[in-house]
């Protein structure tokens, strides 16, 4: 007795979305939660309250441009119908 290939395809799906909405939940409260007590402590210097946010947007920036290029790049791909 096996699990059909249709709801094998519907078991794996749901599971990453579950493990992905969940992983960025946690990261979110847990950002939330370090940037609130990042700015709420005066001890903090300042170049580290100016310094990590900028490098947190700059990685995320470029993190975007990086997928942004390569999703362009997969639709021009001439090679996705070559089979090994």
């Amino acid at each position: 007795m096996g699990v059909s290939k249709e709801s094998g395809d519907y078991v794996g799906v749901n599971g990453q979305i579950l493990v992905i909405s969940s992983l960025v939940l946690m990261y979110g409260v847990g950002g939330f939660w370090f940037i609130s007590e990042m700015f709420g402590d005066p001890e903090v210097p300042w170049f580290v309250k100016v310094g990590l946010p900028a490098l947190v947007i700059g990685l995320t920036l470029l993190f975007g441009t990086a997928l942004t290029q390569r999703l362009k790049a997969v639709k021009t791909d001439k090679y996705k119908d070559v089979e090994d």
